[in-house]
């Protein structure tokens, strides 16, 4: 492609690897929110895993079901509308998708 020094990471290289970056930040996204999750779960804290573990300690299944569909709420909404559109602007950018 003729890029010789920085160029060539700057126009060729990142360029070609940020449709995979996107990807690696969307499994990282993830990865975090469901530990996020299990960390507030073991330790005492003002969250949703507290609450979710509040109801399983209370018998309160609306609780527990009303937690849970909160959580998976959260990270479809930010997978959905943050991470796939993102990705899809790239792929589009790149010509690697018909616009």
């Amino acid at each position: 492609m003729g890029a010789i020094g920085l160029k060539r990471y700057f126009y060729v290289i990142l360029p070609a690897a940020l449709p995979s970056i996107i990807t690696g930040m969307k499994l990282g996204w993830s990865f975090a929110w469901r530990s996020l999750m299990a960390g507030e779960m073991l330790f005492v804290s003002l969250g949703l895993g507290h609450l979710l573990m509040m109801g399983r300690e209370l018998n309160d299944i609306r609780q527990i079901f009303a937690v849970m569909v909160t959580i998976v709420t959260i990270g479809v909404i930010i997978d959905k509308q943050l991470f796939s559109l993102l990705e899809k602007e790239i792929r589009v950018r790149w010509g690697l998708v018909p616009s």
